[in-house]
């Protein structure tokens, strides 16, 4: 049985109990702005530099947490205090992108890709839709503009093979251009918002996609060329589910009931493909075709992916009443709440070992902060509670 409001209440204290308050307490660096990176699982920080998307991930997640929840002035507090950073060092005066900054904001290292741009965008549109100042409205549009721009061209210079090498992109880029793209959406006009969604809509659905297997793959060549190698072959899982995630919010916008049932038929794809047998948990990594893994983490359980995969289904089940989804959400939440919240302070670990033991003695790191953690959890508290309200009487859903 799956007790809607119960669950709901169960993912709502998970957020508010246990997730957010760890970051509100120990992330903020108070001296030099922004946020630290790496924090231990007690919550001390450990030296190190910062990462521009990791920083405005974190400035997303309380912006929006306030613009979607009850509007706590803490949260927009907190997302002030990384915006401002973020708007002071994150680009050059052109609006170019850093990657990597230190602790004072100083740039280290261009951006090679545009996802520090498009986290950029997607935190300065929450930062607007939260406070409505202009500043916030005015970047998030310059940047967005230029990061169009910049794309179009290393696009045209991966088509040409500009130096005979190979040229690969990765789906984690155009993931985030489409959640950028979403969250832009009220600072376009109706025909450039449509444009910017048509454009990422048909990297994903006609390069990303293997038709032939109904596969998101990773890796692929330009205009989605296959890869036949370890990466080409590797299915991210929680990137994947991330990006089925955005494109069920897509859909749900725009009414389409074709994409809804295409993306929960992909998501129960790959819960089959993913899921661990022995050990329960959903692989960080899987080879699409079945050969055997090279990579040693392939097999580690992340929560990140955890709970895009749970958000996902739980979506998925809103929108399709597909019975497959309830099922999975099940099997999936009971083995992420069991291991992955500490029982000893606030946080939930990173990821756990083969022994279900944590397997990083750091609560956030530069590639896994709070994002999926907040977004998800809050996502899927709100998902539960519109699916309770779907059955007749309150009567819960019978799964297995």
């Amino acid at each position: 049985m799956l007790d809607f409001q119960k669950l709901s209440a169960d993912y709502q204290q998970a957020l508010l109990r246990q997730v957010v308050p760890f970051w509100l307490k120990n992330s903020q660096d108070l001296v030099c702005g922004g946020y630290f990176d790496l924090l231990s699982a007690k919550g001390t920080v450990i030296e190190g530099d910062k990462m521009v998307t990791a920083q405005a991930q974190q400035v997303w997640a309380f912006a929006w947490l306030y613009n979607t929840l009850d509007g706590q002035p803490a949260w927009l507090t907190h997302a002030r205090h990384g915006g401002s950073f973020l708007s002071a060092y994150a680009h050059t005066d052109n609006l170019d992108c850093y990657a990597r900054l230190d602790r004072r904001g100083r740039a280290l290292i261009q951006a090679i890709d545009g996802i520090p741009a498009a986290s950029a965008v997607m935190a300065y549109a929450q930062l607007y839709r939260a406070t409505n100042e202009d500043e916030w409205a005015m970047l998030a549009k310059q940047v967005f503009r230029k990061l169009l721009e910049h794309r179009e061209t290393v696009r045209a210079q991966q088509t040409a093979s500009i130096g005979g090498f190979r040229m690969v992109r990765h789906l984690g880029e155009v993931t985030t251009l489409l959640k950028a793209v979403l969250d832009m959406q009220p600072l376009l006009d109706e025909e450039a918002g449509k444009a910017a969604v048509d454009t990422v809509l048909q990297e994903l659905m006609h390069e990303f996609l293997d038709r032939r297997t109904n596969t998101l793959r990773e890796h692929i060549l330009p205009e989605g060329g296959f890869i036949n190698t370890p990466e080409g072959r590797r299915l991210n899982v929680g990137l994947t589910f991330q990006t089925m995630g955005y494109l069920l919010d897509l859909s749900l916008d725009s009414g389409d009931r074709k994409m809804m049932m295409q993306v929960v038929t992909w998501a129960l794809q790959l819960c089959d493909l993913a899921w661990d047998e022995t050990a329960g948990g959903l692989n960080q990594y899987v080879d699409w075709k079945g050969e055997p893994s090279v990579f040693p983490e392939a097999s580690q359980k992340w929560a990140w992916v955890q709970v895009e995969a749970i958000s996902c289904l739980m979506k998925g089940y809103f929108q399709t009443r597909h019975p497959d989804c309830p099922k999975w959400f099940k099997r999936i939440h009971a083995y992420t709440f069991q291991h992955f919240p500490d029982p000893a302070q606030p946080g939930w670990h990173l990821a756990i070992d083969s022994q279900r033991l944590p397997l990083l003695t750091a609560k956030s790191i530069p590639e896994t902060g709070c994002l999926s953690l907040v977004k998800c959890l809050a996502e899927t508290a709100q998902t539960l509670t519109k699916c309770g309200q779907l059955q007749p009487m309150g009567r819960n859903v019978r799964v297995g």
